[in-house]
Protein backbone atom coordinates (compact mmCIF):
# COMPACT_ATOMS: atom_id res chain seq x y z
CA UNK A 1 0.00 0.00 0.00
CA UNK A 2 2.52 2.72 0.91
CA UNK A 3 4.72 1.31 -2.60
CA UNK A 4 1.40 2.71 -4.28
CA UNK A 5 1.13 5.57 -2.62
CA UNK A 6 4.74 6.66 -3.10
CA UNK A 7 3.98 5.60 -6.97
CA UNK A 8 0.98 8.17 -6.93
CA UNK A 9 3.11 11.11 -5.41
CA UNK A 10 5.90 10.50 -8.17
CA UNK A 11 3.79 11.07 -10.73
CA UNK A 12 1.88 13.94 -9.47
CA UNK A 13 5.20 15.82 -9.05
CA UNK A 14 6.66 14.89 -12.34
CA UNK A 15 3.01 15.82 -13.97
CA UNK A 16 3.35 19.13 -12.52
CA UNK A 17 6.95 19.84 -13.01
CA UNK A 18 6.18 18.93 -16.70
CA UNK A 19 3.72 21.57 -16.29
CA UNK A 20 6.00 24.34 -14.77
CA UNK A 21 8.17 23.40 -17.47
CA UNK A 22 5.74 23.79 -20.59
CA UNK A 23 4.99 27.41 -19.05
CA UNK A 24 8.11 28.26 -20.09
CA UNK A 25 8.29 27.78 -23.58
CA UNK A 26 7.71 30.38 -26.69
CA UNK A 27 3.67 30.98 -27.68
CA UNK A 28 2.97 29.44 -31.22
CA UNK A 29 2.74 32.90 -32.85
CA UNK A 30 6.30 33.44 -31.09
CA UNK A 31 7.53 30.71 -32.84
CA UNK A 32 6.11 31.00 -36.20
CA UNK A 33 7.49 35.07 -36.13
CA UNK A 34 10.88 33.71 -35.58
CA UNK A 35 10.47 31.01 -37.71
CA UNK A 36 9.65 33.64 -40.52
CA UNK A 37 12.61 36.09 -39.26
CA UNK A 38 15.24 33.10 -39.40
CA UNK A 39 14.24 32.83 -43.70
CA UNK A 40 13.91 36.05 -44.19
CA UNK A 41 17.24 36.42 -42.67
CA UNK A 42 18.42 33.62 -44.87
CA UNK A 43 16.98 35.03 -47.71
CA UNK A 44 18.46 38.37 -47.59
CA UNK A 45 22.38 37.00 -46.15
CA UNK A 46 24.00 36.11 -49.41
CA UNK A 47 25.95 39.32 -51.19
CA UNK A 48 25.22 38.42 -54.51
CA UNK A 49 21.34 36.91 -53.80
CA UNK A 50 20.50 33.58 -54.60
CA UNK A 51 21.00 31.80 -58.53
CA UNK A 52 18.09 29.20 -59.38
CA UNK A 53 18.46 26.89 -62.29
CA UNK A 54 14.32 26.56 -62.60
CA UNK A 55 13.44 23.52 -64.52
CA UNK A 56 8.98 24.06 -64.31
CA UNK A 57 8.52 20.31 -64.90
CA UNK A 58 10.35 17.41 -66.00
CA UNK A 59 9.71 18.15 -69.97
CA UNK A 60 11.32 21.75 -69.68
CA UNK A 61 14.31 22.90 -70.55
CA UNK A 62 16.34 25.19 -67.26
CA UNK A 63 15.49 28.59 -66.85
CA UNK A 64 18.66 30.91 -65.19
CA UNK A 65 17.16 33.02 -62.44
CA UNK A 66 19.09 35.60 -59.80
CA UNK A 67 17.12 36.82 -57.12
CA UNK A 68 18.17 39.40 -54.48
CA UNK A 69 16.04 39.74 -51.73
CA UNK A 70 15.84 42.71 -49.66
CA UNK A 71 14.44 42.86 -45.88
CA UNK A 72 11.61 45.44 -46.68
CA UNK A 73 9.87 42.50 -48.72
CA UNK A 74 11.17 43.50 -51.65
CA UNK A 75 12.96 41.08 -54.38
CA UNK A 76 14.83 42.09 -57.63
CA UNK A 77 14.89 39.37 -59.95
CA UNK A 78 16.71 38.98 -63.47
CA UNK A 79 16.22 36.30 -65.97
CA UNK A 80 16.76 34.81 -69.26
CA UNK A 81 13.01 34.67 -70.29
CA UNK A 82 12.57 36.84 -73.34
CA UNK A 83 8.81 38.09 -73.62
CA UNK A 84 7.19 41.01 -72.59
CA UNK A 85 9.47 43.02 -74.36
CA UNK A 86 12.38 42.12 -71.87
CA UNK A 87 10.15 42.79 -69.06
CA UNK A 88 11.50 39.67 -67.39
CA UNK A 89 15.21 39.95 -67.88
CA UNK A 90 15.17 42.41 -64.91
CA UNK A 91 12.35 43.50 -62.22
CA UNK A 92 11.59 43.86 -58.58
CA UNK A 93 8.26 42.62 -57.18
CA UNK A 94 7.09 42.46 -53.88
CA UNK A 95 7.29 39.20 -51.84
CA UNK A 96 6.29 37.59 -48.59
CA UNK A 97 6.91 34.59 -46.29
CA UNK A 98 3.54 33.00 -44.99
CA UNK A 99 2.85 30.15 -42.69
CA UNK A 100 -0.01 28.29 -43.74
CA UNK A 101 1.40 24.73 -45.20
CA UNK A 102 4.29 25.43 -43.38
CA UNK A 103 6.93 28.13 -44.41
CA UNK A 104 6.28 29.66 -47.58
CA UNK A 105 7.86 31.84 -49.96
CA UNK A 106 4.98 33.90 -51.79
CA UNK A 107 5.85 36.18 -55.22
CA UNK A 108 3.32 38.67 -54.67
CA UNK A 109 3.13 40.84 -58.25
CA UNK A 110 3.35 39.84 -61.31
CA UNK A 111 6.71 39.04 -62.69
CA UNK A 112 8.47 36.22 -64.71
CA UNK A 113 7.32 33.31 -62.09
CA UNK A 114 3.51 34.26 -62.85
CA UNK A 115 4.59 34.55 -66.46
CA UNK A 116 5.67 31.13 -67.09
CA UNK A 117 2.34 29.73 -64.31
CA UNK A 118 0.15 31.23 -67.02
CA UNK A 119 1.62 29.48 -70.48
CA UNK A 120 -0.74 27.05 -71.93
CA UNK A 121 -3.75 28.38 -69.70
CA UNK A 122 -1.78 27.44 -66.37
CA UNK A 123 -0.94 24.32 -67.71
CA UNK A 124 2.80 24.51 -68.26
CA UNK A 125 3.53 23.71 -64.55
CA UNK A 126 5.30 26.81 -63.56
CA UNK A 127 4.72 28.40 -59.78
CA UNK A 128 5.59 31.10 -57.74
CA UNK A 129 4.37 29.45 -53.85
CA UNK A 130 7.47 27.81 -52.63
CA UNK A 131 7.08 25.16 -49.52
CA UNK A 132 10.60 25.77 -47.41
CA UNK A 133 11.69 22.42 -46.68
CA UNK A 134 14.90 22.67 -45.52
CA UNK A 135 18.77 24.23 -45.53
CA UNK A 136 21.55 22.26 -47.04
CA UNK A 137 25.01 23.26 -46.69
CA UNK A 138 25.05 27.12 -48.52
CA UNK A 139 21.92 26.91 -49.83
CA UNK A 140 18.09 26.51 -49.32
CA UNK A 141 15.44 24.04 -50.34
CA UNK A 142 12.07 24.80 -51.38
CA UNK A 143 9.48 22.72 -53.44
CA UNK A 144 6.65 24.18 -55.56
CA UNK A 145 3.20 24.08 -53.51
CA UNK A 146 0.83 23.65 -56.90
CA UNK A 147 2.30 20.35 -57.91
CA UNK A 148 0.71 18.26 -55.03
CA UNK A 149 1.74 14.53 -56.99
CA UNK A 150 5.12 15.79 -57.93
CA UNK A 151 6.28 18.82 -56.62
CA UNK A 152 9.10 20.75 -58.21
CA UNK A 153 12.66 20.80 -55.84
CA UNK A 154 13.96 24.44 -56.44
CA UNK A 155 17.12 24.81 -55.20
CA UNK A 156 18.65 28.39 -54.15
CA UNK A 157 22.43 28.95 -54.41
CA UNK A 158 24.34 32.07 -53.42
CA UNK A 159 25.14 33.52 -56.80
CA UNK A 160 28.52 34.54 -57.90
CA UNK A 161 29.53 37.92 -58.40
CA UNK A 162 29.90 36.93 -62.19
CA UNK A 163 26.76 35.32 -62.58
CA UNK A 164 24.91 37.59 -64.75
CA UNK A 165 27.46 37.20 -67.33
CA UNK A 166 25.66 33.70 -68.46
CA UNK A 167 22.67 35.18 -69.76
CA UNK A 168 21.94 34.31 -73.33
CA UNK A 169 19.30 37.04 -73.50
CA UNK A 170 20.36 37.61 -77.21
CA UNK A 171 20.06 33.98 -77.87
CA UNK A 172 16.16 34.04 -76.91
CA UNK A 173 15.30 37.24 -78.35
CA UNK A 174 16.63 35.53 -81.71
CA UNK A 175 15.29 32.57 -81.44
CA UNK A 176 12.27 34.43 -81.30
CA UNK A 177 12.20 35.70 -84.42
CA UNK A 178 11.99 32.24 -85.73
CA UNK A 179 8.96 31.73 -84.60
CA UNK A 180 7.05 34.82 -86.83
CA UNK A 181 6.56 32.74 -90.25
CA UNK A 182 4.54 30.15 -89.05
CA UNK A 183 1.04 28.58 -89.05
CA UNK A 184 -1.32 31.15 -86.59
CA UNK A 185 -4.59 30.17 -86.83
CA UNK A 186 -5.94 28.52 -83.53
CA UNK A 187 -3.05 28.52 -82.01
CA UNK A 188 1.03 28.85 -83.28
CA UNK A 189 2.60 25.67 -83.59
CA UNK A 190 6.22 25.41 -82.97
CA UNK A 191 9.04 26.24 -85.71
CA UNK A 192 11.10 23.38 -87.33
CA UNK A 193 14.62 24.33 -87.87
CA UNK A 194 17.05 23.65 -90.01
CA UNK A 195 20.23 23.08 -88.33
CA UNK A 196 22.81 22.61 -91.24
CA UNK A 197 26.25 21.06 -90.49
CA UNK A 198 27.88 23.00 -93.49
CA UNK A 199 30.91 20.77 -93.08
CA UNK A 200 29.42 17.70 -92.89
CA UNK A 201 27.13 18.68 -95.93
CA UNK A 202 23.91 17.33 -93.51
CA UNK A 203 20.66 19.18 -92.50
CA UNK A 204 19.36 18.32 -89.56
CA UNK A 205 15.61 19.03 -88.83
CA UNK A 206 14.09 19.88 -85.67
CA UNK A 207 11.04 20.82 -83.96
CA UNK A 208 11.80 23.22 -81.43
CA UNK A 209 9.42 24.52 -78.33
CA UNK A 210 10.82 27.99 -77.66
CA UNK A 211 8.62 28.81 -74.44
CA UNK A 212 9.23 25.33 -72.58
CA UNK A 213 12.93 24.97 -74.05
CA UNK A 214 13.04 21.72 -75.59
CA UNK A 215 13.43 19.89 -79.11
CA UNK A 216 12.66 16.83 -80.76
CA UNK A 217 14.73 15.97 -83.59
CA UNK A 218 13.09 14.28 -85.98
CA UNK A 219 15.66 13.21 -89.38
CA UNK A 220 18.58 14.37 -91.09
CA UNK A 221 19.16 14.41 -94.48
CA UNK A 222 21.96 14.88 -97.25
CA UNK A 223 22.55 18.48 -98.50
CA UNK A 224 22.08 22.28 -96.77
CA UNK A 225 19.13 23.16 -98.56
CA UNK A 226 15.77 22.07 -98.72
CA UNK A 227 15.33 20.72 -102.28
CA UNK A 228 19.26 18.90 -101.50
CA UNK A 229 17.55 16.97 -98.36
CA UNK A 230 14.55 16.18 -100.74
CA UNK A 231 16.16 14.58 -103.54
CA UNK A 232 18.90 12.83 -101.25
CA UNK A 233 18.71 9.82 -98.59
CA UNK A 234 16.90 11.32 -95.39
CA UNK A 235 16.99 9.29 -91.10
CA UNK A 236 14.57 9.39 -88.63
CA UNK A 237 16.33 10.81 -85.79
CA UNK A 238 12.63 11.14 -83.18
CA UNK A 239 15.47 12.30 -80.72
CA UNK A 240 13.98 14.47 -77.60
CA UNK A 241 16.18 16.85 -75.58
CA UNK A 242 15.76 19.67 -72.85
CA UNK A 243 18.14 22.49 -73.73
CA UNK A 244 19.66 25.59 -71.75
CA UNK A 245 21.03 28.81 -72.76
CA UNK A 246 23.79 30.06 -71.12
CA UNK A 247 27.29 31.39 -71.74
CA UNK A 248 26.31 31.90 -75.55
CA UNK A 249 25.62 28.01 -76.26
CA UNK A 250 22.43 26.67 -76.79
CA UNK A 251 23.46 23.35 -74.80
CA UNK A 252 21.09 19.90 -75.26
CA UNK A 253 20.70 18.44 -71.72
CA UNK A 254 20.76 15.04 -73.50
CA UNK A 255 23.16 15.08 -76.84
CA UNK A 256 22.17 14.48 -80.30
CA UNK A 257 24.07 11.51 -81.62
CA UNK A 258 23.43 9.52 -85.01
CA UNK A 259 25.61 7.62 -87.93
CA UNK A 260 24.95 8.73 -91.52
CA UNK A 261 26.46 8.98 -94.30
CA UNK A 262 29.13 7.63 -93.23
CA UNK A 263 29.80 9.72 -90.59
CA UNK A 264 29.63 9.63 -86.58
CA UNK A 265 28.15 13.17 -85.49
CA UNK A 266 27.08 14.73 -82.04
CA UNK A 267 26.28 17.49 -81.16
CA UNK A 268 26.12 18.33 -77.45
CA UNK A 269 25.61 22.35 -77.67
CA UNK A 270 25.84 24.80 -80.36
CA UNK A 271 27.65 27.94 -80.36
CA UNK A 272 25.62 30.58 -81.72
CA UNK A 273 27.51 34.11 -82.59
CA UNK A 274 25.91 35.75 -85.59
CA UNK A 275 22.04 36.37 -86.41
CA UNK A 276 20.89 38.24 -89.54
CA UNK A 277 17.55 38.07 -91.43
CA UNK A 278 19.34 36.76 -94.06
CA UNK A 279 17.71 33.14 -94.43
CA UNK A 280 16.19 30.95 -97.69
CA UNK A 281 12.88 31.96 -97.93
CA UNK A 282 10.37 29.65 -97.18
CA UNK A 283 8.92 30.63 -100.11
CA UNK A 284 10.66 28.66 -102.88
CA UNK A 285 9.65 31.78 -105.38
CA UNK A 286 11.22 34.60 -102.86
CA UNK A 287 8.46 36.50 -102.03
CA UNK A 288 9.10 37.12 -98.37
CA UNK A 289 13.09 37.24 -97.91
CA UNK A 290 12.59 38.09 -94.49
CA UNK A 291 13.95 34.70 -92.52
CA UNK A 292 16.36 34.44 -90.04
CA UNK A 293 19.56 32.64 -90.11
CA UNK A 294 21.92 32.27 -86.73
CA UNK A 295 25.55 30.90 -87.65
CA UNK A 296 28.30 29.36 -85.34
CA UNK A 297 29.99 26.04 -84.57
CA UNK A 298 29.23 22.97 -82.92
CA UNK A 299 32.34 20.84 -81.16
CA UNK A 300 33.88 18.61 -83.51
CA UNK A 301 31.50 19.05 -86.67
CA UNK A 302 32.39 22.63 -87.64
CA UNK A 303 30.49 25.27 -89.09
CA UNK A 304 26.64 25.14 -87.58
CA UNK A 305 24.07 27.83 -88.99
CA UNK A 306 20.36 27.24 -87.93
CA UNK A 307 17.61 28.74 -90.36
CA UNK A 308 13.71 28.03 -90.53
CA UNK A 309 12.02 25.59 -92.30
CA UNK A 310 8.15 24.04 -92.69
CA UNK A 311 9.68 20.32 -93.55
CA UNK A 312 8.20 18.54 -90.51
CA UNK A 313 7.13 14.93 -89.59
CA UNK A 314 4.42 16.46 -87.95
CA UNK A 315 2.29 16.01 -91.48
CA UNK A 316 4.10 12.79 -92.53
CA UNK A 317 0.49 11.67 -92.85
CA UNK A 318 -0.86 13.94 -95.29
CA UNK A 319 -2.07 10.84 -97.82
CA UNK A 320 -3.77 10.20 -101.04
CA UNK A 321 -7.07 10.34 -100.00
CA UNK A 322 -10.27 12.42 -100.24
CA UNK A 323 -10.38 15.93 -97.96
CA UNK A 324 -12.92 17.84 -97.15
CA UNK A 325 -13.66 21.28 -94.80
CA UNK A 326 -16.68 23.84 -93.98
CA UNK A 327 -15.55 26.49 -96.75
CA UNK A 328 -15.05 28.95 -93.67
CA UNK A 329 -11.96 27.20 -92.37
CA UNK A 330 -9.48 28.67 -95.23
CA UNK A 331 -7.89 31.93 -93.86
CA UNK A 332 -5.98 34.76 -95.62
CA UNK A 333 -2.64 36.20 -93.98
CA UNK A 334 -4.67 38.18 -91.48
CA UNK A 335 -6.69 35.59 -90.13
CA UNK A 336 -9.69 36.25 -91.90
CA UNK A 337 -12.44 33.44 -93.83
CA UNK A 338 -12.50 33.88 -97.50
CA UNK A 339 -15.98 32.61 -97.51
CA UNK A 340 -16.95 35.55 -94.41
CA UNK A 341 -15.28 38.21 -96.06
CA UNK A 342 -12.87 37.24 -98.53
CA UNK A 343 -12.79 36.45 -102.11
CA UNK A 344 -14.93 33.26 -101.63
CA UNK A 345 -17.76 35.62 -99.93
CA UNK A 346 -17.69 38.20 -103.12
CA UNK A 347 -17.20 35.94 -106.03
CA UNK A 348 -18.71 32.38 -105.56
CA UNK A 349 -21.82 32.96 -103.23
CA UNK A 350 -23.67 30.05 -101.94
CA UNK A 351 -20.44 28.55 -101.03
CA UNK A 352 -20.80 25.86 -98.45
CA UNK A 353 -17.57 23.26 -98.38
CA UNK A 354 -14.06 23.03 -99.76
CA UNK A 355 -12.69 19.90 -101.06
CA UNK A 356 -9.19 18.35 -101.99
CA UNK A 357 -9.46 14.97 -104.01
CA UNK A 358 -6.02 13.79 -103.56
CA UNK A 359 -5.03 10.75 -105.85
CA UNK A 360 -8.63 9.23 -105.54
CA UNK A 361 -10.99 7.55 -107.50
CA UNK A 362 -14.38 8.85 -107.05
CA UNK A 363 -17.43 7.23 -107.95
CA UNK A 364 -17.96 9.88 -110.67
CA UNK A 365 -15.29 9.05 -113.02
CA UNK A 366 -15.63 12.58 -114.27
CA UNK A 367 -13.84 14.13 -111.89
CA UNK A 368 -10.11 13.77 -111.33
CA UNK A 369 -8.24 12.34 -109.06
CA UNK A 370 -6.21 15.56 -108.47
CA UNK A 371 -8.86 18.24 -108.50
CA UNK A 372 -9.47 21.03 -105.98
CA UNK A 373 -12.72 22.94 -105.45
CA UNK A 374 -16.16 23.66 -103.86
CA UNK A 375 -19.86 22.12 -102.50
CA UNK A 376 -22.23 24.20 -102.84
CA UNK A 377 -25.44 25.08 -100.90
CA UNK A 378 -27.33 22.74 -103.18
CA UNK A 379 -24.61 19.60 -103.28
CA UNK A 380 -23.56 20.37 -107.00
CA UNK A 381 -19.36 20.26 -106.86
CA UNK A 382 -17.15 22.64 -108.84
CA UNK A 383 -13.58 21.41 -109.04
CA UNK A 384 -10.33 22.15 -110.84
CA UNK A 385 -7.71 19.99 -112.02
CA UNK A 386 -4.63 20.36 -111.04
CA UNK A 387 -1.13 18.07 -111.53
CA UNK A 388 1.35 16.91 -108.03
CA UNK A 389 5.08 17.75 -108.94
CA UNK A 390 6.27 17.18 -105.52
CA UNK A 391 5.31 15.18 -102.33
CA UNK A 392 7.83 14.74 -99.89
CA UNK A 393 7.85 14.40 -95.98
CA UNK A 394 5.08 17.01 -95.66
CA UNK A 395 5.71 19.55 -98.59
CA UNK A 396 3.35 19.57 -101.29
CA UNK A 397 3.44 20.98 -104.67
CA UNK A 398 1.19 21.53 -107.40
CA UNK A 399 0.60 23.01 -110.86
CA UNK A 400 -3.21 24.28 -110.91
CA UNK A 401 -4.50 23.33 -114.58
CA UNK A 402 -6.81 25.17 -116.69
CA UNK A 403 -9.37 22.26 -116.58
CA UNK A 404 -13.00 22.53 -115.04
CA UNK A 405 -14.99 19.92 -114.00
CA UNK A 406 -19.12 20.28 -112.50
CA UNK A 407 -21.63 18.23 -111.76
CA UNK A 408 -24.49 20.16 -113.07
CA UNK A 409 -23.91 23.28 -115.30
CA UNK A 410 -23.29 26.11 -113.32
CA UNK A 411 -24.00 29.72 -113.41
CA UNK A 412 -22.08 32.24 -115.37
CA UNK A 413 -19.12 33.63 -113.91
CA UNK A 414 -17.99 30.11 -111.89
CA UNK A 415 -15.43 29.25 -114.44
CA UNK A 416 -13.77 32.51 -113.54
CA UNK A 417 -14.19 32.80 -109.87
CA UNK A 418 -12.78 29.10 -109.40
CA UNK A 419 -9.70 30.51 -111.45
CA UNK A 420 -9.23 32.69 -109.45
CA UNK A 421 -10.04 32.09 -106.04
CA UNK A 422 -7.68 28.83 -106.45
CA UNK A 423 -5.10 31.11 -107.99
CA UNK A 424 -4.84 33.29 -104.31
CA UNK A 425 -5.46 30.49 -101.99
CA UNK A 426 -2.65 28.07 -104.19
CA UNK A 427 -0.12 31.26 -105.25
CA UNK A 428 3.36 29.87 -105.46
CA UNK A 429 2.09 26.36 -106.14
CA UNK A 430 2.94 24.65 -102.36
CA UNK A 431 1.87 24.07 -99.19
CA UNK A 432 2.78 21.99 -96.12
CA UNK A 433 0.65 20.03 -93.87
CA UNK A 434 0.74 19.80 -90.16
CA UNK A 435 -1.27 17.49 -88.00
CA UNK A 436 -3.83 18.70 -85.81
CA UNK A 437 -6.11 16.56 -84.28
CA UNK A 438 -9.11 17.47 -82.61
CA UNK A 439 -11.33 15.61 -80.06
CA UNK A 440 -10.51 12.69 -81.54
CA UNK A 441 -10.79 13.64 -85.42
CA UNK A 442 -8.64 14.09 -87.71
CA UNK A 443 -7.55 17.66 -88.91
CA UNK A 444 -4.56 18.69 -91.07
CA UNK A 445 -3.09 22.45 -90.94
CA UNK A 446 -2.12 23.64 -94.35
CA UNK A 447 -0.07 26.49 -94.82
CA UNK A 448 1.14 28.21 -97.72
CA UNK A 449 4.31 30.12 -97.10
CA UNK A 450 4.08 32.04 -100.26
CA UNK A 451 1.18 34.40 -99.49
CA UNK A 452 1.08 32.84 -95.34
CA UNK A 453 -2.56 31.71 -95.87
CA UNK A 454 -4.04 28.75 -94.41
CA UNK A 455 -6.75 25.93 -94.54
CA UNK A 456 -7.71 22.94 -92.74
CA UNK A 457 -8.89 19.81 -94.22
CA UNK A 458 -10.59 16.56 -92.93
CA UNK A 459 -9.94 13.26 -94.34
CA UNK A 460 -12.94 11.36 -95.43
Amino acid sequence: MLRSVMALLIFFFIAASCSEDNTDLPSVEERVKEAVSGLRTDLTAPANGWRLEYQPTEESGTFLILMKFTPDGNVNIKSDVPDNNGEFFDHTISYRIDNALGLELILETYGVFHYLFELDQATFGGEFEFLFKKKEGDGLIFESISDTSNPTQLVFTPAGANDESEFARAITENLGKFNLDNPQIFGTINPTQQAILTDKNISIFWTIDLTKRNLTAEFAGIGTTRDEVLANARITLNHFTKYTLSNGQLVLENPLSFNFNGQSNNISALTLSDFSLTGPDLCASGANNTEPKYSGQTSGLGTVSLVNSLLSNRGIEFIKTVYTVNALFIFDDQGNSLQETGSIAQKLPGTSGFVFFYGVQLNDPTIPIYSVGFIMDDGEIYVREYQPTTTAVNLVKISLLDQYYYSATPPAGTELALKEITDEIFAGGEFYAFDLPQNGIKVFRLYNPCNKYEFFLIPN
